[in-house]
């Protein structure tokens, strides 16, 4: 692809899926559109169920050359939600599908805010459901105190660790200053996602150990 920007022909590279049906493809590019050091490029999808046309923004970063910002419309892709995550009573996924969409659009000074959110509720939701004499202690209670308290036994030593890593850096994509430069919000999704894992096999564990008892003779 490439396009004129004062004078000059600058290049960036074409889309190579289309944002709505996620597919791999070659698009067709209809117009593109520049100003303040932004182009705005509106392809065509050409996987024949899907057809739909969309628009992709680059930055102009020199007097021939663009990065690839993101897409202005279509969906992301929702991770894996483990069974015990789905069934989670929890604006969890919502709020995380709602950061995830803003990091699609390249909104990524707010999307972060909104991971670190949705730590919050997945920690605070979980507990509460796992233990109702929670509810209406630690809804308004620091997360960093809630993790520390609440999770004392051996086997959720792991979870722990890894929450409150999650945490910080969640805390680093919300306030001033931050203060772990060489992680960003790719790393602070990996975790989020170990944490589903370790939930689900925490209670995994719980339940297996619980309902499935010796049969044999003493």
């Amino acid at each position: 692809m490439n396009f004129n920007y004062k004078n000059f022909t600058v290049y960036g590279e074409n889309p190579s899926n289309c944002p709505h049906c996620h597919r791999d493809i070659e698009p067709i590019q209809i117009s593109t559109y520049a100003e303040k050091d932004i182009c705005y490029s509106i392809w065509k999808c050409t996987f024949r169920e899907c057809g739909k046309a969309f628009v992709a923004s680059y930055k102009i970063t020199g007097q021939r050359t663009s990065e690839f910002v993101g897409f202005l419309d279509g969906t992301p892709i929702a991770p894996h939600w483990p069974e015990i995550i789905n069934k989670l009573n929890s604006k969890f996924i919502t709020t995380y599908m709602q950061a995830l969409h803003a990091e699609y659009l390249g909104l990524d000074e707010i999307s972060g805010m909104g991971f670190r959110k949705s730590i919050e509720y997945l920690v605070k939701d979980y507990l509460i459901q796992r233990d109702s004499s929670l509810e209406g202690k630690i809804e308004d209670s620091l997360l960093a105190k809630v993790i520390g308290e609440n999770f004392t036994l051996s086997q959720e030593a792991d979870l722990k660790d890894l929450l409150q890593r999650a945490t910080w850096l969640g805390n680093d994509m919300t306030h001033y200053l931050k203060y772990h430069d060489n992680f960003d919000i790719l790393d602070l999704k990996e975790l989020i996602k170990l944490v589903m894992d370790e939930i689900h096999s925490i209670e995994q564990k719980r339940h297996y150990i619980a309902n499935i008892q010796s049969k044999y003779k003493k």
